[in-house]
């Protein structure tokens, strides 16, 4: 017998709004009659540029900018049609990126 699963991976540079969509994204599958598991925090990824203020002169005066990255796996059993609708005509937050995958599990 198998099954199917959907994988969905929500990224942010903000954690409250990604908070609010992965909120909404249980509702919405909830709501459908689907299973949620999770959401999962993945690790944050921190990327760290350091600017010079001077070429020349202050050349050892530095600016570091940060940029975090935050991310939540989610994963969604008993899938039907309708999830897979209400997912597609998903309003998120500006700012947020999903990436859905359709996993095949074969149990005996």
């Amino acid at each position: 017998m198998s099954s199917t699963k959907i994988r969905v991976k929500i990224y942010s540079f903000d954690n409250k709004v990604l908070e609010e969509a992965v909120k909404k994204l249980i509702q919405v599958v909830i709501k459908a009659g689907g299973k949620v598991i999770g959401p999962v925090p993945l690790k944050t990824k921190n990327r760290v540029i350091a600017i010079h203020r001077s070429t020349f002169v202050y050349s050892k005066h530095i600016d570091k900018l940060e940029q975090r990255t935050y991310k939540r796996l989610i994963d969604i059993t008993n899938v039907n049609t309708d999830i897979i609708n209400s997912l597609s005509t998903l309003s998120l937050p500006a700012g947020v990126d999903i990436s859905i995958e359709t996993l095949n599990t074969e149990s005996k």
